[in-house]
């Protein structure tokens, strides 16, 4: 028998229950392992995660922005179109060496991966994605909205500007 691996869920222990009618009713109990119910941690550089989650931010809408303004502009439509077209390629370019000057050297304490670069390599079961979003889209998008994150390599629970205990 090979032992589970560390993506599979925790085996659910078995509840039997009689039924009203003289039955026996076999259910599985919903207790889940303890990584469900971590503490989350502190992270140590929490200021520079920010700043390259809203990085990320700021190059999704940029992208779109400056194509909209292209194709504007091409089409010669009224308007300040040729300089919202300058200040969203700066924007972009400025957003995209940030993104990745900070995704690639900001790393998970305790697993060593990139939270805001995604690899190609196996998530973790409880690592948060998003319907119709990647992992990395929704590990910036959760920094941003609740200054928290769960590492999508470990699964370990993260929140920013959160002072650690062993400091004190």
């Amino acid at each position: 028998m090979n032992p589970p691996h560390r993506d599979a869920p925790p085996p659910a222990p078995v509840i039997e229950r009689i039924g009203e009618d003289g039955m026996v009713y076999v259910e599985t109990g919903g207790k889940a392992s303890w990584e469900d119910k971590q503490r989350s941690r502190s992270y140590p550089h929490s200021l520079d995660l920010l700043l390259g989650a809203l990085s990320i931010l700021v190059l999704w809408l940029s992208v779109p922005l400056l194509i909209l303004s292209l194709v504007m502009k091409t089409l010669g439509q009224p308007g300040p179109w040729g300089a919202l077209c300058i200040y969203a390629l700066v924007a972009l370019v400025c957003s995209l060496v940030l993104t990745l000057c900070i995704s690639l050297t900001k790393r998970c304490p305790l697993c060593h991966g990139t939270p805001l670069h995604s690899r190609q390599c196996p998530k973790h079961r409880l690592a948060d994605q998003w319907p119709l979003l990647t992992h990395r889209a929704t590990t910036a998008l959760r920094i941003l909205l609740t200054l928290s994150f769960r590492c999508m390599y470990c699964g370990t629970p993260f929140r920013l500007f959160k002072r650690s205990s062993r400091q004190r």
